[in-house]
């Protein structure tokens, strides 16, 4: 039995070092929160449960069964926001660069469902490169998979995305069509496809920060409607938009009372 249990402690012991140590250091040099840190700043203090651990992806295709990461890419879970339930997940860059594969693909699935059931909000950190190509169509069919929940999700529970790195293709036509998108300046990044296919394509030349920076998609595009100037910022201003917005559409909006100073004319 001990030995069960030991097999059990390093298997968690994996599932929180991520992409291993020296890909969290990597993280932190570009100014970058790790996937786990942003949940741990985001949520209340002791509050967050995690739902999905030890998953691990199912493929065996182009070397995938020699690299096994306990959560595959991804931390999903629930916790509370200023005493409110909120679920949440939050993409693991330093897995195959938060790649979305099948098993990925659930444990937002699942996380999005059970947000619908209790009525609370389910929040986005996405840092994601997109599909994980290995996976082919099956990966694709997981991102179809989040899209229906989304819609599934509008008008019923707020959806929050707060983009947190260079996500592309699928990882960002979901936060698209969430209810409000929040982006980091200088580190984070909206597009279809990246610079180098537009360059092959189009023959343009144009940089990250121009084909989908923060600065772009909030005075140009309209796609996002908060621009942060780092991750702490953007994550505070998560709490404060919640602060403002009901659980579920069953519930009426917060309420704080006011008081009316006259002033002599």
């Amino acid at each position: 039995m001990d030995q069960k249990f030991k097999i059990l402690e390093d298997k968690i012991a994996s599932a929180h070092l991520g992409g291993g140590k020296k890909r969290i250091e990597a993280q932190h040099k570009k100014g970058k929160l790790t996937a786990r840190e942003r949940i741990h700043f985001l949520l209340d203090d002791g509050s967050f449960e995690e739902i999905g651990m030890l998953v691990t992806h199912r493929s065996r295709d182009f070397g995938l069964d020699k690299e096994v990461y306990p959560g595959d890419g991804v931390i999903t879970g629930y916790g509370t926001i200023q005493n409110r339930p909120v679920y949440v997940f939050s993409q693991d860059f330093t897995v195959f660069g938060g790649s979305l594969s099948e098993t990925h693909a659930e444990k937002i699935c699942k996380i999005m469902e059970l947000a619908m059931q209790n009525g609370a909000p389910v929040i986005g950190l996405n840092d994601s490169g997109g599909a994980r190509i290995q996976e082919g169509v099956v990966s694709l069919g997981g991102y179809a998979d989040i899209f229906y929940k989304n819609t599934m999700a509008s008008g019923v529970i707020p959806q929050i995305s707060a983009i947190m790195g260079p996500c592309a293709g699928g990882a960002v036509y979901s936060p698209a069509i969430t209810d409000f998108i929040m982006m980091v300046e200088n580190t984070s990044y909206m597009f279809v496809t990246g610079p180098n296919v537009v360059k092959t394509v189009t023959h343009e030349e144009v940089t990250s920060e121009e084909l989908g920076g923060a600065s772009t998609h909030s005075t140009k595009s309209g796609v996002t409607h908060f621009s942060c100037a780092n991750e702490i910022e953007c994550i505070n201003n998560i709490k404060l938009l919640l602060s403002y917005i009901p659980s579920n559409c069953e519930e009426a909006p917060p309420f704080l009372p006011t008081r009316v100073v006259m002033k002599n004319v």
